[in-house]
């Protein structure tokens, strides 16, 4: 036993006699049927000695470390340099590249360009009685309204658009997204000698022999027409006011709604429509494997969804990829590999959205144990 355990007993020692001595005194006074103040009297006495002994023994014990960290500094750091310590490491290793506690980023949404799964048709409707009349109508107020159905001339865009993806691109879809805009999807049936009830992605079920279970209507609004705000109701010729706006920076806006209560959200920038993308593609892309799927909404959402799955600049979506009424692109990626790069000098990523190589692309090649 230390010298210093035997000097705290000892100075304990007449502390636990005096406890041991007052408890016997009670027991002797409860016999002998002593009055309960009497009693009351010795419970304080007894637990004052007991304080005493538990603080005499703090007080020890805070003088031993004192005395350790008095003869041994170097070796006896506080827990407050250690906390600090611990700080700058941790910040010194996530900082270095590679560094064991740097974690890897969480990725809600697919990288673009990127590998695809399925291949696309982008579809915008056909010929709406709004065109006929060259107005403007984003408003999410207005897309029940059945009077802004398809023309004669935009029911035979639509076939014509269905046979150029039977004929020339061999497309066996299986699913059908729309916009639930009167002029890309009506819930009514498709009456072919009235100008206001056909709609386009009705058309294409039809022509496909899709079942009404394979058509879906995209309540979330990803595939709506970009917003539009002031500009709505008015002459389609501000559209191209928007585009030379678009031109010079990817953030352009048309003129919000002055009464609205939220006037930015009256309107949409090309990178508010690249965000759509990534949603868009990263839903479908984890829902469907190998499928052809058909997309129907409008131009400037078309015309920004193909510029992000090529990764060109969101900038000239206008000019790089019109569409006109009725028209289709075929977006195909799903043999895009690491040795693609788009116009915009942006490499396509070679993994899917499961971090899968194409099949025959030089990594997965030399993973599986090829020769060069």
């Amino acid at each position: 036993m230390s010298s210093a355990t035997v000097a705290v007993a000892a100075a304990i020692a007449p502390r636990r006699a005096s406890c041991d001595a007052s408890r016997r005194e009670r027991a002797a006074r409860v016999i002998a049927g002593a009055s309960a103040s009497d009693i009351d009297r010795s419970r304080e006495s007894d637990d004052d000695a007991s304080r005493g002994v538990a603080d005499d023994a703090a007080d020890d014990a805070r003088r031993r470390r004192r005395r350790r960290r008095d003869d041994h500094p170097s070796t006896s750091p506080s827990r407050r340099s250690l906390l600090l310590g611990a700080g700058a490491l941790t910040a010194s290793a996530a900082t270095t590249t590679g560094g064991i506690l740097r974690p890897d980023p969480a990725r809600a949404f697919i990288d673009l360009p990127s590998r695809l799964h399925n291949r696309y048709f982008l579809v915008r409707h056909g010929e709406s009685t709004l065109d006929t009349r060259s107005l403007v109508l984003s408003n999410p107020s207005f897309k029940y309204d059945t009077t802004y159905g398809l023309t004669p001339r935009g029911i035979e865009q639509m076939h014509e658009a269905a046979r150029v993806m039977i004929e020339e691109h061999d497309a066996a879809p299986s699913w059908l997204y729309t916009s639930n805009f009167q002029r890309s999807f009506q819930a009514r049936s498709i009456v072919y000698t009235g100008p206001h009830t056909a709609t386009s992605s009705l058309i294409l079920r039809e022509d496909f022999g899709l079942l009404f279970s394979q058509l879906r209507t995209e309540f979330s609004g990803l595939l709506d027409p970009r917003k539009m705000g002031a500009l709505d109701g008015g002459s389609e010729d501000a559209h191209q006011a928007v585009w030379d706006g678009d031109a010079l920076d990817a953030l352009n806006t048309p003129p919000p709604v002055p009464a609205s209560l939220q006037p930015s959200a009256s309107v949409e920038s090309p990178r508010d429509l690249f965000r759509r993308a990534l949603e868009c593609f990263t839903r479908l892309e984890s829902t469907y494997f190998g499928e052809d799927v058909i997309l129907v909404s409008h131009q400037d959402t078309l015309s920004l969804f193909t510029a992000a799955l090529m990764g060109t600049d969101l900038r000239r979506h206008h000019l790089d990829y019109p569409f006109a009424l009725g028209e289709v692109r075929v977006v195909d990626l799903t043999g895009a590999t690491s040795g693609m790069v788009a116009e915009g000098g942006v490499a396509f990523s070679p993994k899917d959205l499961r971090g899968e190589y194409a099949v025959g692309d030089r990594p997965n090649y030399f993973a599986s144990g090829g020769d060069e």
